[in-house]
């Protein structure tokens, strides 16, 4: 959800701060106020085309920041996180443009390219408008949004897997059917197979080849020191340190014995340090000719990797490939029986789960149908009716079925396809009573109408404004309105306003507490405040929170 908007020169928009809180808010104003002014900021930050016309005339640029809560939001905490960033809950998106047209994206102050912006917010937010031709207008989105209702997702995973299998074995088929190969294939084949398998290639070999190397050479510059210290201690230090003490311990006297005591201690702590030296030196078991070894079997490994694959694991697959295609040349009319055997059993295969996933669909279907005729019911569009047509399609990771929303907005008129159907306030209202199911499922966390009441008045009014209270529940929500029954359900109210100077008009936000936002509904609603359209004014706020 958005938590804070900042916005700087940005069309009529001076200078703008606006917290946000959880749940319903609307936005209402005079025609012409700027009202969708800030849509069009919130719908840069998720990645819409910038235009030098959004910078204020006379302006270098506009800033456009918002900070959004993504703690319910996994998809795109893991964007970033596979982008580099380590999100808080908390993360910051921000757009600039010039005056040039230059356009400018940052997430926690970092530049970054308007793809990972648009990829990272992609369930954050959701501009609904009267023309709103999303998600919910492709027909290609049905299938996935009837099966995320559904929640079918055991059955659709089997099928997909049932299907990759299947594709991988007539991919397999088509290519032993379509190509030819001669004896130099054959022969040539033969030698990589042998070179691969001569080998002997096992995995994680490389790693742990490499790690052995990788030790050898950092202590091979600690060997070299140790050799020079004995050869030191051997040549030029022991024996003239042992004259030394000898020398020494002949000495006479009180303070001459203690000397030679001293003396006596550091020559043979030396040559114990010594000897535990030459232990730890002789403990390491490695040898020219097994470094060598290590050495040319890496460089064999890497050659191979050049040639057949980035890793051992791929290396043996291709050489599994190749030995494949000597069988299939050397015994095609029995490869391609065999295979035409497992095509057609990963074929039923796939049919079985496909099937069943089928049988899902259009025995629960109904379960969405019930839920949205209910929502247009209460959106007071009564005569509406909605159905999800099943029909048949050519197999598909996602089964043979092709799933359309169809839409009838009149008794009596026949269903027709969700795309063509419908329109203005009906289908702002449609788009509505969809939106409240399919939100909650794919997770989106706001959600904002842009003057969808548009041409709708009294008991559709109040209609749209619950619905959208109800939607509130799972997500944040805003709400464009010039109507005061929808204004009445919101939780936070902000009005826009616009004035003007000799030289320039400006757009303002401001968030009205209570009273101010019961003159505000009394102005919607009669446009005047006496006393008699402020106590409407009371009563509609208390009707519809109710």
């Amino acid at each position: 959800m958005i938590r804070n908007l900042y916005i700087r020169n940005f069309v009529l928009i001076d200078e703008l701060n606006l917290d946000f809180e959880k749940g319903f808010s609307s936005f209402t104003g005079e025609t012409g106020a700027g009202k969708s002014i800030m849509i069009d900021a919130i719908s840069l930050l998720a990645a819409e085309r910038a235009s030098s016309s959004f910078v204020m005339k006379g302006k270098e640029k506009a800033v456009i920041e918002g900070t959004f809560d993504l703690s319910k939001d996994p998809h795109a905490v893991e964007v970033l996180k596979d982008a580099g960033f380590e999100p808080e809950d908390d993360v910051t998106f921000t757009r600039e443009i010039s005056a040039a047209g230059k356009s400018t994206a940052r997430i926690d102050r970092r530049i970054v390219p308007l793809s990972l912006l648009r990829e990272t917010l992609k369930y954050e937010i959701d501009i609904h408008g009267q023309r709103d031709n999303a998600y919910l207008l492709s027909v290609a989105s049905h299938e996935r949004l009837l099966d995320e209702f559904l929640m079918d997702h055991k059955e659709l995973e089997e099928t997909r897997e049932a299907y990759s299998v299947y594709e991988k074995l007539y991919q397999e088929r088509e290519t032993a059917l379509n190509e030819t190969y001669n004896e130099n294939d054959l022969e040539f084949l033969n030698y990589q197979i042998g070179e691969i398998r001569n080998a002997d290639l096992k995995e994680g070999e490389d790693e742990e080849l490499s790690e052995k190397e990788k030790q050898y050479r950092s202590m091979k510059a600690s060997l070299e020191k140790l050799s020079a210290a004995f050869a030191l201690y051997d040549e030029q230090v022991s024996g003239p340190f042992y004259e030394l003490m000898r020398n020494v311990s002949s000495l006479k006297g009180e303070t001459a014995e203690d000397i030679s005591a001293a003396v006596s201690d550091s020559y043979y702590s030396l040559n114990d340090a010594m000897e535990r030296l030459r232990d730890y030196y002789e403990s390491y078991d490695f040898s020219e000719e097994e470094i060598n070894a290590i050495e040319e079997r890496l460089f064999e490994i890497q050659r191979l990797k050049r040639k057949y694959g980035r890793s051992i694991s791929l290396i043996n697959e291709k050489a599994d490939e190749m030995e494949a295609q000597v069988e299939m040349i050397t015994h095609r009319a029995a490869y391609l029986e065999k295979k035409n055997k497992e095509v057609d059993k990963a074929f039923r295969a796939y049919q079985t789960k496909a099937q069943a996933l089928s049988k899902i669909r259009h025995e629960r279907s109904h379960e969405l149908e019930e839920l949205i005729q209910k929502n247009l019911k209460d959106l007071m569009l009564e005569n509406a009716r909605f159905k999800t047509q099943i029909t048949e399609k050519d197999p598909s990771s996602t089964g043979t079925d092709r799933v359309e929303f169809m839409i009838s907005m009149n008794r009596g008129e026949d269903l027709k396809p969700l795309s063509m159907t419908a329109s203005g306030g009906e289908l702002s209202r449609l788009m509505l009573g969809l939106k409240e199911i399919f939100t909650r499922l794919q997770g989106i966390q706001t959600v904002i109408f842009d003057e969808i009441d548009t041409g709708v008045s009294g008991p559709v009014a109040t209609a749209i404004g619950r619905k959208m209270k109800s939607l509130s529940a799972d997500c944040q929500v805003f709400a464009v309105t010039h109507l005061a029954q929808v204004a009445a359900c919101a939780d936070h109210h902000y009005r826009v306003s616009k004035s003007s100077d000799e030289e320039n008009t400006r757009t303002e936000v401001h968030m009205m507490n209570e009273d101010e936002f019961t003159k505000e509904l009394a102005v919607i609603a009669s446009g005047e405040v006496t006393e008699s359209s402020l106590a409407a004014a009371r009563e509609l706020m208390e009707r519809n929170r109710a």
